[in-house]
């Protein structure tokens, strides 16, 4: 088990090319994470870390969430930044808005953790690092809270985190980590390492494997247009239906690691990010409208989106903003890497 969680550390500190991991895995195998949670430390140059999510709620609150469980929060459209107390030091992947106060995050050590307020004061739901876990996801649908784990394990709670139940995902053989859910009308889909996918009809169906024309990790899913919007390794991303049964290939001009997309409402598009400072924006239509580039080729971990305003995490650190419209200008387009066919898989 041990052994597992550090190849799950080793592979998000490949995928991500930073040290986030690096660390964790060297405790782990001292065997030296307590199960006694240690407040994260207020550093002067907190705002600079590097953040693993960002999560905007409606009334336009944000928070980021990183390295050594750093949490940073903006009540002015992300021009100012301001450390919040955090009761855990290790890395927190996840973070996502259930109402305008109340707000959930997760990560490293079998963490989760709630706020009440705004994401002002936090409280321990559960830490666990004996569990070898680490939850790389928190998604909210329905009152019904979904973490996404290493080792295949989907966990939910119907009573805000007082109890939970989990279920084991296998794909054949394989028991693979769980990246991302989403849902479009009543389907779920869930995106895994290995080429590993998980469906959903309806509420309560078991999760089953969808088959896609790609053995490679998908680190995202998000819903697009009434589909769902798969992507991860080597630039793959394909639109996928709801009944899993029509799966386009979209050709993003990229190979890099794909590692986190928004969706932008007011324009119907998409915006995906990833490794190398690659940012692929995609049409309603499944097409690309842009994939560029960024100068520095920071690696990009996550993105958000209010308005005409487009947030980003990048391994220089911080939280950067731009302009939906100034990506639409941005020079540096990308040359198609690769040619993907057929254009679409029916099944």
């Amino acid at each position: 088990m041990k052994k597992k969680l550090i190849l799950a550390l080793a592979w998000l500190s490949c995928a991500l090319s930073c040290t986030f991991a690096t660390f964790a895995i060297a405790q782990i195998q001292q065997a030296t994470i307590a199960d006694i949670p240690v407040p994260a430390k207020f550093v002067p140059k907190a705002i600079h870390a590097r953040f693993m999510a960002i999560a905007i709620n409606h009334e336009g609150g944000m928070l980021a969430v990183g390295e050594r469980g750093i949490i940073i929060r903006s009540t002015d459209n992300g021009t100012t930044w301001k450390q919040m107390p955090s009761p855990v030091d290790i890395t927190l992947a996840s973070v996502t808005f259930e109402t305008s106060q109340r707000v959930w995050a997760v990560g490293q050590a079998a963490s989760i953790l709630r706020s009440d307020d705004g994401g002002k004061t936090w409280k321990v739901v559960r830490y666990k690092p004996s569990d070898l876990r680490y939850y790389l996801k928190i998604v909210i649908r329905e009152g019904v809270l979904y973490v996404l784990s290493s080792d295949g394990e989907l966990w939910l709670s119907r009573d805000s985190g007082a109890n939970w139940e989990m279920a084991l995902l296998e794909n054949g053989e394989a028991i693979p980590h769980l990246f991302s859910l989403a849902f479009v009308g009543q389907a779920g889909l869930i995106s895994a390492e290995h080429g590993s996918v998980f469906m959903r009809g309806k509420n309560d169906e078991p999760w089953k494997p969808l088959a896609i024309a790609y053995n490679g990790s998908f680190f995202g899913v998000i819903p697009f247009v009434d589909q769902f919007l798969l992507f991860g390794m080597s630039g793959r991303a394909f639109m996928v239906s709801p009944d899993g049964k029509s799966q386009r290939v979209i050709d993003t001009r990229t190979t890099q690691f794909l590692l986190d997309a928004v969706v932008m409402p007011e324009k119907n598009q998409a915006v995906v990010v990833g490794r190398g400072g690659a940012v692929i924006l995609i049409g309603a239509d499944s097409q690309v409208l842009k994939s560029y580039q960024r100068p520095d080729g920071a690696d990009i971990t996550a993105v958000a989106a209010r308005g005409d305003d487009i947030y980003l995490a990048t391994m220089k650190g911080g939280i950067e903003r731009l302009k939906a419209s100034d990506l639409v200008q941005a020079t540096g387009e990308l040359k198609p890497a690769i040619t993907l066919s057929p254009a679409v898989i029916s099944k």
